[in-house]
This record gives structure tokens, sequence and C-alpha cells, in this order.
């Protein structure tokens, strides 16, 4: 049992190094042109982490009942390891959130991207502005 803790342990440890996030940028302003927008599925992190450590659990209590001796401690470790996988991929797939990505070209020259929650009331093509990191229309 030991050994399905300290996995159990590894496991939840990796998760949470992978959810922290770097330091934000500053906000940048400027007017550009959209040049394309699509939608994208975005994954939720607490979800995925919920999920791996949810299954991971499951999978090392069933796998902890099966025999006896190494050959318990391989269906743990095992059983930790799929239900963990499984678990995590099922979450990110519920949990995923529909944003929208934008792709602006401003007048720098530089080709900047943009995640927005709602679907934009701008198309392509059009002219749109940046203030403190947010972007609008910049139609007058």
């Amino acid at each position: 049992m030991p050994t399905t803790f300290r996995l159990l342990l590894a496991l939840l440890m990796a998760a949470a190094l992978s959810a922290c996030s770097s330091v934000p940028k500053a906000a940048f302003s400027g007017e550009g042109t959209v040049q394309s927008i699509r939608e994208i599925s975005e994954p939720s992190t607490f979800a995925t982490l919920a999920g791996a450590i949810g299954g991971a659990a499951i999978g090392g209590g069933i796998g902890a009942s099966v025999g006896s001796g190494s050959g318990q401690v391989l269906a743990a470790s095992v059983l930790t390891v799929v239900t963990g996988t499984l678990g995590a991929t099922a979450a990110n797939w519920l949990g995923a959130k529909t944003r929208y990505e934008v792709l602006v070209r401003f007048d720098d020259g530089i080709d900047r991207g943009y995640r927005l929650d709602a679907i934009p009331a701008f198309k392509p093509g059009a002219r749109v502005r940046v203030t403190d990191g947010a972007l609008e229309s910049a139609a007058r």
C-alpha cells in the first residue's frame, strides 16, 4: 500500500506543477485589422486535475483489493495510472469551454492573438482597437 500512496502523491504533484501558469505580459494598446476568427475548445485545468486525482484514487483502491503481495502492488500501480489518465481525459472533455480566437494584424505589422469568451461582434477584415488588453471594434 505505501507504493500506491507514493505513486498517487507523485501523480498529484505532477498535475499540480502542470497547472502552474507563466507571468502575464504587459497589456498592449493599438489598432489593427482582424485576420481570422476561429472557435476553439479550451480545457479546464481544474476539471482535468480533479479528474486525474479522482480516477487515480478509484483505480488505486480497486487495484489494492486485487490479489496479494507484488501482484497487488502491480495491479494498484497500473490501475492508478490507467484510471487517472481516463479520469483526466473525461474531465477535460466534459469541462471544456468554447472560446473564440481572434488573430489581429496590427498597424506595426505584428500579428497578435486574443481569446474571447463570447462570439465577437466583428468579422475578418474589420478594424479593431486594443485598449488596456481589451479587444473592441474601432468603427467610429
